[in-house]
């Protein structure tokens, strides 16, 4: 008797069901994927600031795109990082610091890893930086936050 694909052939059209019975690998998480599968209201590329932008048009990309931390990028590579939390502690110092070039306050770059680096990789680069750039065919294509972290293991 043929089978539709109503029955049970239907279910080899099902990958959960197809993993359940571990006819079907499950999928590697890799930093490309977790690039891929943020939340819809994420952005979809990376936004990030030059050194020459002020520091007041770095907070206000922050603010108006919903982040607390951009790269800093010039001819596309990373030179630095800005997070909100210490640009602002500065900037209540010195309100002056406003119409200073990021350059003046930046820090380190965030890590790069591969598009196809392992989650374990990931997760052990944020344990010392707040994100992690991912690359592609020296590219910066993405970029993961603990945040993001916590949203892939939970779904």
């Amino acid at each position: 008797v043929c089978d539709t694909g109503e029955h049970y052939l239907s279910k080899f059209h099902s990958d959960e069901w197809m993993k359940e019975k571990r006819l079907l690998e499950p999928q590697k998480i890799t930093a490309g994927l977790m690039c891929g599968t943020k939340r819809a209201q994420a952005p979809s590329q990376v936004i990030f600031i030059s050194p020459g932008d002020t520091v007041g048009e770095a907070l206000a990309r922050m603010d108006a795109v919903g982040v607390t931390q951009l790269p800093v990028m010039e001819d596309g590579r990373s030179v630095g990082s800005v997070r909100e939390n210490r640009v602002l502690a500065k900037v209540v110092r010195n309100r002056d610091l406003l119409e200073s070039k990021v350059d003046e306050v930046m820090e380190a770059s965030f890590p790069t890893v591969d598009v196809d680096a392992s989650s374990d990789e990931v997760t052990r680069k944020l344990r010392t930086s707040p994100a992690v750039l991912v690359e592609e065919y020296g590219r910066i294509v993405g970029i993961i936050t603990r945040h993001d972290v916590l949203d892939t293991r939970g779904s």
